[in-house]
C-alpha cells in the first residue's frame, strides 16, 4: 500500500581486527592494538524507509567523519598555507556502492558519523562489505510500522571555545531528539536519538578504541530493549560545542568518565521518552543539494563543495551538512524551518571543515575552530539561504 510506511533496522560490529591509526587526533602518533587497546565495540547501524516505491537509507556508524576523498583542513595553529591532511574514511565510492545494495539512487542514502574520537581513520573493504550487507539485509526485512517522537534536553553538553573546554558563559542548543518506531502491534524495532556533543572525553591515553559515550548511551538502550532492537545516534551541529564539565586537564585515564556519561545520556534519553507522542511518518523524501561555500585567504582553492542532505519522514525532518556545523545555525534554521519536527546533523556525507556562524567570526574568542576552518564570514549567509532553500524543498 502507497500510505504504509514500513522500516527495517540493522546492526554491524566494525571493530578493528587489526592496528589502526585512530582519526580524532594524530593517526601518525595513536595507533590502536587489537589486543591491547580495545575498550567496547564499534557499530554501524542500519535504518531503511520505504513508502510505496519510494525508498531511503540512513546509516549511522561509530567513526570520526564520513569522507570518501582526503580533506585538507587548515593548520590548527592558524598558519596560512599549512594543512593537516585527513585521510578518507571510506574507500571512494562506498555510499554509491552501498546505494545500489539498498536499491536507491545515492542521494537517497545518508551517511552519518556518531563522531568518536577513537574509531579508525580509515574503514577498509571488508568493513564497508559488512555494512553494505547490512543494508541489503534491512531492505529485504521491512514492515509496517508507526513513529512516536518527543524532544527534550540534554545535560551531556556545554560550548568549547575558545580553549575546547566547558564555557558555560555562551548558551546552546541542547536539543535531544528522540523517535521510536514500533511495529502494527507495538513492538519497539529500533530509535533514531539526535544531539549535538563532541564525544571527545576519552584520554590518557589516546590511542584506544571506543564508541565513547555517545555509542554507550545506545548500547545500553539495546541491552535494555533486548534482541531485536537499534538506538542509531545522529549526531548535531556539533562544530562548537563539547562535553559538559570537560577542561582537558584530566591526569588519568578518563574512561570510567565515558562510562558514566553514557549512562547518564542513556537516562536521559529515558526520560524523553516518557513524552513521545504519535508522529506522521508520510511521506517520505530525501534530496540533497552542493553548495560552493567560499574560503578564507591564503587557503589553496576559492571555494569548497558543502553536502546538504534533507531527509524528510513525514513531520519530520534530518538536515544534514558535510561541515563541523557551528551550533548556532540551529536557531537561526529552526525559526524558518517549514516542518513540526527539524533535527540537525553535521559531518554527514563526507567532510569539510568547521563552519562558523557570522558572528563568531567577529566575537573575538578565536580558537581552535577558528584557526581550522577554511572558510570565510560570507560562506555563513551562502549556507544559510541554501539549507533554507533544501529545507522549502523538502515540503
Amino acid at each position: 500500500m502507497a500510505n504504509t510506511l514500513k522500516a527495517a533496522f540493522r546492526k554491524v560490529k566494525i571493530t578493528p581486527e587489526e592496528s589502526a591509526p585512530l582519526q580524532g587526533y594524530d593517526p601518525n602518533v595513536y595507533i590502536a592494538e587489537t589486543a591491547s587497546d580495545i575498550l567496547d565495540d564499534l557499530y554501524a547501524r542500519v535504518l531503511v524507509l520505504e513508502e510505496g516505491r519510494r525508498r531511503q537509507v540512513m546509516v549511522s556508524v561509530d567513526c570520526c567523519l564520513t569522507n570518501e576523498i582526503t580533506f585538507q583542513a587548515s593548520d590548527p595553529s592558524g598558519k596560512v598555507g599549512t594543512y593537516r591532511h585527513l585521510l578518507q574514511t571510506f574507500p571512494e565510492g562506498t555510499r554509491r556502492e552501498w546505494a545500489v545494495l539498498a536499491g536507491v539512487k545515492e542521494d537517497a542514502l545518508s551517511v552519518h558519523a556518531t563522531h568518536t574520537h577513537s574509531a579508525p581513520e580509515h574503514l577498509g573493504a571488508k568493513y564497508t562489505a559488512r555494512i553494505g550487507q547490512a543494508i541489503a539485509e534491512a531492505a529485504q526485512d521491512l514492515q509496517p510500522v508507526h513513529i512516536r517522537a518527543a524532544s527534550g534536553h540534554n545535560r551531556i553538553a556545554s560550548y568549547r571555545r575558545p580553549n575546547l573546554q566547558h564555557n558555560e558563559e555562551h548558551p546552546i542548543d541542547t536539543a535531544l531528539n528522540v523517535a521510536v518506531f514500533e511495529t502494527e502491534a507495538g513492538e519497539l524495532i529500533g530509535a533514531l536519538v539526535n544531539c549535538a556533543v563532541h564525544p571527545t572525553l576519552l584520554t590518557n591515553p589516546l590511542n584506544r578504541v571506543s564508541a565513547e559515550f555517545v555509542g554507550l548511551a545506545m548500547k545500553e538502550w539495546e541491552e535494555n530493549a533486548g534482541p531485536g532492537f537499534t538506538a542509531m545516534f545522529i549526531q548535531g551541529f556539533l562544530g562548537d560545542v563539547g562535553p559538559f564539565g570537560h577542561y582537558r586537564n584530566e591526569e588519568t585515564d578518563t574512561y570510567p568518565w565515558v562510562k558514566r556519561r553514557g549512562h547518564e545520556l542513556y537516562l536521559q534519553i529515558m526520560e524523553v521518552t516518557e513524552q513521545l507522542t504519535p508522529l506522521d511518518g508520510l511521506p517520505l523524501r530525501s534530496m540533497e543539494r552542493r553548495v560552493e561555500l567560499p574560503t578564507r585567504k591564503g587557503y589553496f582553492k576559492p571555494a569548497i563543495p558543502v553536502v546538504l542532505h534533507g531527509n524528510r519522514i513525514g513531520d519530520l525532518v534530518i538536515l544534514s551538512a558535510s561541515c563541523e556545523v557551528f551550533n548556532g545555525y540551529v536557531n537561526i534554521l529552526q525559526a524558518d524551518s517549514p516542518f513540526p519536527s527539524t533535527w540537525f546533523s553535521a559531518v554527514a556525507n563526507g567532510y569539510t571543515g568547521y563552519l562558523p556562524t557570522h558572528s563568531a567570526f567577529h566575537d573575538g574568542l578565536g580558537g581552535y575552530e577558528m584557526n581550522t576552518t577554511p572558510y570565510n564570514e560570507e560562506a555563513s549567509e551562502i549556507f544559510v539561504q541554501a539549507a533554507k532553500q533544501l529545507l522549502r524543498a523538502l515540503t
